[in-house]
């Protein structure tokens, strides 16, 4: 699948919709849409349901764009999260730091096969 970045406002939320592959090529284009959606001022909702890979580089911008938002008071949280990021989200130490929505992505760890 290839890497793509939607960013979808309503409701009071900033919704960040990430799909593909996010990797040392692709993660500029997610933290570009991340650092535009905290001008924003509304709460931010990184939804990773369709991320197929994640290396450090994408790790990195979460992290980042962690502390971008919490310097300007911007909720930031993860949705559908699927178990093979979350472990390593774990591994990082970022799930301490970092708000993850519950029960997040079952439904595409079944369709994944993982």
């Amino acid at each position: 699948m290839s890497f793509g970045v939607r960013v979808v406002q309503g409701d009071g939320t900033t919704v960040v919709e990430v799909g593909g592959e996010v990797d040392i090529d692709t993660a500029p284009r997610m933290r570009a849409a991340l650092e535009d959606a905290i001008t924003t001022g509304m709460p931010i909702v990184v939804d990773l349901a369709e991320v197929t890979f994640m290396d450090s580089a994408g790790f990195g911008v979460l992290a980042s764009i962690h502390l971008q938002a919490k310097r300007v008071g911007t909720p930031v949280r993860l949705r559908a999260v699927s178990d093979r990021i979350r472990r390593l989200l774990s591994l990082l130490g970022l799930d301490a730091v970092l708000t993850i929505e519950p029960g997040s992505a079952e439904r595409r760890d079944a369709r994944a096969g993982g």
